[in-house]
């Protein structure tokens, strides 16, 4: 007996030209499954990456064309609120009043009373409204 392992299959006859008998073997089948599954797995990936590309460079054109809008709008606005400072400017509201509207300044402050009791209007003229509102009637 010795320490090497005995084969149990029989002796294979030797070939006449002296080499081992030997024979193409094919790549195993799910070599190429796996193959064909990683080819699809790339393609679905490129052109997931395509597609993301051509979103994202749609976004940003839309974000261009956005941009461009709010400037506008900025600028426009900052436009009408100059038109309206200039239109409530109180030396153009003098002057409207007394050119278009043909009304004088008044010579001294006054105020309408509209509810007398025999419903007529009286005008009363005031020297300080800021001391008669504080005075004390008694």
């Amino acid at each position: 007996m010795s320490a090497l392992p005995q084969s149990r299959t029989a002796p294979r006859a030797a070939s006449t030209s002296g080499r081992p008998h030997l024979r193409l073997v094919g790549a195993p089948r799910h070599t190429r499954l796996f193959t064909v599954c990683i080819a699809i797995v790339l393609a679905v990936g490129v052109f997931g990456i395509v597609s993301l590309n051509a979103l994202a460079a749609e976004q940003a054109f839309e974000a261009r064309t956005l941009e461009t809008r709010v400037a506008q709008l900025s600028t426009r606005y900052d436009e009408l609120t100059a038109r309206v400072a200039h239109l409530e400017s109180p030396a153009r509201l003098r002057r409207v009043a007394m050119v278009e509207l043909g009304m004088v300044a008044a010579e001294e402050q006054s105020y309408l009373t509209l509810r007398r009791p025999d419903g007529s209007i009286a005008t009363r003229p005031v020297a300080d409204p800021v001391k008669q509102a504080f005075s004390l009637r008694r």
